[in-house]
């Protein structure tokens, strides 16, 4: 019932008891003394009867707007946690409690690792369910003084009063994280999340709340760029890092505006037919002050704040433009590859993004690959899922980057549509020394042959690493042995080249 219908309801039932109240008592009031001397003063106990319980009435209904009111502005609606007014305000009370007793203090705050997909492949209600299931596993898990707050989303915090880092504070982060990295949603249960956390010490770290809290922010945020499902304790050094990552963040938004971004492309190469098969397409960023930013620091973050989706479609708009405008594409390339994060799959309107970015092209769309690594592929599996198939049928091409680096090869083999995996770096560097990295290949060659997917073994930089792939059974390379990322001129003098190799040879 909306606030004015309930407030006229009221009305009415006041007036209908009241109507009652006088009608009944004056009669009774004159049966009991009708013509007695003690009518008046009768009649002046009725009155003050019917004061007191209309203000019994009145404390009630004003005690319970209150106390809504108050649960309201103190309480997250959803999960019944302290809102971040009030964990600030009750935080600030225990610091002062804290100080006056020469106590420790530890300040958490959680963030659940891809909560987003919920939302996004379930419904909303599916996710608040599962908000609520964490604010649970945080009352069971943290003792009655403990602050527990909601700050809004998948954001959670938690405050603990006299306990110490890492005696108090770990074992309990740990068995939290533990306990959410078991809930499940229902509708995915093959899907499982992790938890980042940000820790903050009182007094080490800050004396006020607002300071506390900033400084697990911060931790927070290291913690989900470098390993999702850990913890980051705050430092000084930490408070540097962030201001100049922050300050990155603000150049990229700019660099995108400005169009401040090129791409550069790597051959991938056939080396037993002597062919170029294709290219990788990569991004760079020239900042006017720092110079070459490397795209280990800027994707991350992109990625972290929402950006990924605009460098995406930069590339692949801008690639496609270029290569069609130089009569590459088609004639001299046949395939064209596209690294694609998780985030580039949330949300319903990510394959008409990936439809919007290649309508642009005049022929088969069989001539684009997109790269996706096993553990974007399994951070939103669902709508990685639904994206592919549609774009699958179409005639776009999937590969799955740093096979064998993931947790789950198979599986993401089983449930995507895969022409081609590509062999991580990481073991080609040392496949000629480490035994174990040159038996792990050799099975990634295996099964791929079983299951007639296409295989590159990528960051290929020695005639012997080559010489072993080649050996082994690995027909595609990528590395600078044959190849360096190069801009669209110096791409069309290279296949000129090429093209005039295989014609003094033929």
């Amino acid at each position: 019932m909306s606030p004015r219908r309930t407030a006229v309801a009221i009305a009415f039932l006041y007036l209908f008891l009241g109507y009652l109240w006088i009608s009944f008592s004056d009669r009774f009031v004159l049966t009991l003394a009708a013509e007695s001397l003690y009518l008046t003063e009768l009649q002046t106990y009725k009155g003050w009867a019917y004061v007191t319980v209309t203000a019994f009435l009145l404390y009630i209904l004003a005690h319970r707007a209150l106390q809504r009111e108050r649960n309201l502005s103190e309480r997250d609606g959803l999960t019944l946690l302290l809102n971040r007014h009030m964990f600030e305000r009750e935080l600030q009370s225990e610091l002062t409690y804290a100080d006056d007793n020469d106590q420790n203090l530890i300040v958490i705050i959680f963030n659940i690792d891809g909560f987003k997909q919920i939302n996004s492949h379930v419904n909303l209600e599916a996710g608040d369910k599962f908000l609520i299931a964490v604010a649970g596993v945080l009352r069971e898990s943290c003792h009655q003084q403990a602050l527990i707050a909601r700050f809004g989303g998948d954001e959670f915090a938690l405050a603990l009063p006299d306990a110490r880092w890492p005696d108090d504070g770990l074992p309990l982060l740990q068995k939290i994280q533990r306990r959410i990295n078991r809930l499940r949603v229902p509708e995915l249960p093959e899907l499982s999340f992790t938890s980042s956390a940000g820790v903050a010490l009182y007094p080490r770290d800050g004396r006020s709340a607002e300071k506390l809290i900033d400084a697990s922010t911060l931790a927070l945020d290291e913690a989900k760029t470098n390993s999702r499902g850990s913890y980051k304790l705050f430092n000084a050094e930490l408070s540097q890092v962030m201001s100049s990552r922050a300050k990155l963040l603000l150049d990229l938004k700019l660099a995108l505006d400005h169009k401040q971004l090129t791409v550069v492309y790597q051959p991938q190469f056939c080396v037993q037919e002597n062919r170029m098969t294709g290219v990788e397409v990569l991004v760079r960023w020239h900042h006017p002050e720092r110079g070459i930013i490397p795209p280990s620091d800027f994707i991350p973050l992109a990625e972290q704040h929402g950006l990924i989706c605009n460098i995406t479609d930069f590339v692949m708009r801008t690639a496609i433009h270029e290569l069609m405008e130089t009569g590459l594409l088609y004639r001299d390339i046949q395939r064209v590859s596209f690294n694609v994060s998780a985030a580039d799959f949330n949300g319903d309107e990510s394959c008409d993004r990936f439809i919007a970015n290649l309508s642009e092209l005049p022929g088969d769309w069989s001539v684009i690959e997109l790269e996706l690594t096993e553990s974007a592929a399994l951070l939103n599996l669902e709508g990685v899922k639904q994206v592919l198939s549609v774009l699958n049928k179409k005639g776009v091409q999937v590969s799955l980057d740093d096979f064998g680096t993931g947790y789950s090869s198979l599986n993401t083999l089983r449930l995507l549509p895969i022409q081609e995996v590509k062999i991580d770096q990481s073991f080609v560097r040392d496949i000629v020394q480490n035994k174990q990295d040159a038996k792990l290949v050799r099975t990634i060659l295996a099964m791929a042959k079983a299951l007639h997917l296409r295989v590159v073994a990528e960051g290929v930089e020695t005639h012997a690493q080559a010489n072993y792939l080649i050996n082994a059974g690995c027909e595609e390379l990528q590395g600078f042995l044959y190849a360096r990322p190069m801009a669209i001129d110096n791409l069309v003098i290279f296949i000129g080249n090429l093209n005039q190799q295989k014609r003094a040879q033929s």
